[in-house]
């Protein structure tokens, strides 16, 4: 099995580098590395992938290993930084940004949906946030679920017509049908561990 290079390795999704091969995972020629490196190749520690350099230093050569990713807090928000194998350093993972809650506020069902992925599926919302996406599929599953309920609502509707008898017989209706549709609305589309828009 031959190396891939690091070239298609920038290329690829995070889910298809978790699943390559040990002995394949990339090695950069030294030409093409910078700041005093002589080596640098892809490995994983404890299931983590990460780049394991060796530099010429004064005494010597210094090898270490070190995460692909990083998460640092500045000013209060988490930015997730790139290790650059060819020059050893570390830089912000800007590939795609997203709108913060602030700039585009999330509705009540993605923030459901956001509380269920953070409380189940921990790991997902790692990798989601690894590519600046974890916001948008919240974005995504609450928009999909809100057409979905007035989908629902309005098929509900037709299968029980609204009574026009006393305020109380009215009042009971609409709890049913927001009962039927707003656990529906739950169960097939809020509390699914998706990871795409």
């Amino acid at each position: 099995m031959s190396k891939i290079s690091y070239e298609q390795w920038q290329q690829m999704p995070q889910d298809e580098k978790d699943s390559i091969p040990e002995e394949m995972l990339p090695e950069i020629s030294p030409e093409k590395l910078e700041n005093s490196l002589t080596r640098a190749v892809c490995k994983r520690m404890d299931g983590v992938i990460g780049w394991e350099t060796t530099q010429t230093v004064p005494n010597g050569s210094n090898t270490r290993w070190f995460p692909e990713f990083q998460q640092k807090e500045v000013r209060g928000q988490m930015i997730w930084y790139r290790f650059d194998p060819i020059c050893g350093l570390y830089s912000m993972n800007l590939s795609e940004t997203e709108p913060t809650m602030e700039e585009e506020p999330i509705g009540s069902y993605g923030m459901q949906w956001m509380h269920f992925m953070e409380t189940q599926h921990p790991e997902l919302v790692e990798l989601m946030e690894l590519r600046n996406q974890y916001l948008t599929v919240a974005r995504s599953v609450d928009k999909t679920a809100w057409e979905y309920r007035e989908l629902l609502d309005s098929q509900y509707e037709q299968m029980n017509p609204r009574p026009t008898g006393s305020f109380e017989e009215i009042e009971q209706w609409e709890r049913t049908r927001t009962f039927y549709t707003d656990n529906t609305v739950m169960r097939e589309k809020v509390l699914v561990p998706v990871t795409t828009p």
